[in-house]
């Protein structure tokens, strides 16, 4: 498989392509730290934070300011697991443990930014913004967004002073114009709706170090719903067929299962699993999709929880 996926959903988008295994093109954290051992400090947020002059520490290091944000050195997992904001730092000291870090809380826009990145050089980047609700659960992703002059400025300066050594895609995630952490990989969650050509592309970058793509400047919205962990029944093929039939819809993932029907919650956040991520075109039938998938699996009741297509402005403060 030329695309390494963990996600059976994930991968299935993939095999379609019929790319034969002559590249691996990570799209997990895991993944990309096993390929990539020359840039293993891209996962360390604590330096990401220091070569951007941020205020930050180790866990141990007393910190020098209130409020301040916390999280994990390293999560190979992500969302968002074991971050959160202390207003105190008594109450930072007094909760946190080894392995964690502080550092300024920053606020604005909570942007995921990918790119493709060539010895230095940024030839193609894409932004996307995402919309946040509680305990490190998202509403929805906006694909394709108008790239902030400044986010763009900063992330190709960070590329050309510490990666020109490095050929691949890259993800950004950003709080206003501040870096809080770096993949050496693509965000694979809306990968298709950058188009055929552009997952095209990728793998040809990877198998000749070369990018000769500009796709076309499409976007759309990734809208998600979260619940509580437990195993959610597959649909039918009628049910899972009159889902993905929905005008607009560009890919649909459910959960990942094991063979006894347990799944991993490690890396999900604080608010619950990850049930359903919807790609659309269309933000009103993605946000009217997801009603019906939230109704189906938990009950009427459970929608307000979701947003209920809502698109708040609001920015996020922290990460």
């Amino acid at each position: 498989m030329a695309y390494l996926c963990c996600n059976s959903w994930r991968k299935a988008y993939f095999d379609k392509f019929a790319f034969p295994d002559t590249a691996a093109v990570p799209t997990d954290d895991a993944d990309a730290y096993r390929l990539n051992p020359r840039h293993h400090w891209l996962f360390n947020k604590l330096i990401v934070a220091e070569l951007q002059g941020l205020q930050a520490g180790p866990f141990g290091v007393p910190p020098t300011l209130q409020p301040l944000f916390a999280k994990p050195i390293y999560n190979l997992s992500g969302m968002s697991v074991d971050a959160r904001r202390f207003d105190t730092i008594d109450e930072f000291e007094s909760t946190l443990r080894a392995g964690m870090m502080w550092c300024e809380c920053l606020e604005g826009p909570h942007y995921s930014v990918d790119c493709v990145a060539v010895r230095g050089k940024v030839p193609w980047i894409c932004v996307t913004r995402g919309y946040p609700l509680d305990k490190g659960t998202w509403n929805y992703w906006h694909v394709n967004v108008p790239v902030p002059l400044q986010v763009e400025a900063h992330l190709k300066d960070f590329v050309a002073r510490h990666l020109d050594d490095y050929t691949g895609a890259l993800n950004f995630e950003f709080i206003g114009t501040a870096i809080i952490e770096v993949h050496p990989r693509i965000a694979v969650q809306w990968i298709d709706l950058y188009g055929d050509d552009f997952v095209r592309a990728l793998h040809t970058l990877y198998e000749t170090g070369q990018w000769d793509c500009q796709p076309e400047d499409e976007g759309g919205y990734s809208v998600v719903a979260f619940a509580p962990p437990a195993h959610y029944r597959a649909p039918s093929p009628e049910v899972w067929e009159q889902w993905t039939a929905t005008e607009g819809v560009t890919y649909m993932q459910l959960p990942s299962y094991a063979p006894d029907g347990s799944f991993n919650t490690l890396g999900m956040p604080e608010g619950g699993m990850r049930l359903v991520v919807i790609n659309t075109r269309d933000p009103g039938s993605g946000f009217a999709l997801r009603d019906d998938l939230v109704a189906y699996y938990l009950g009427t009741a459970e929608l307000s929880e979701q947003g209920r297509g809502t698109q708040p402005e609001a920015c996020q403060t922290g990460y």
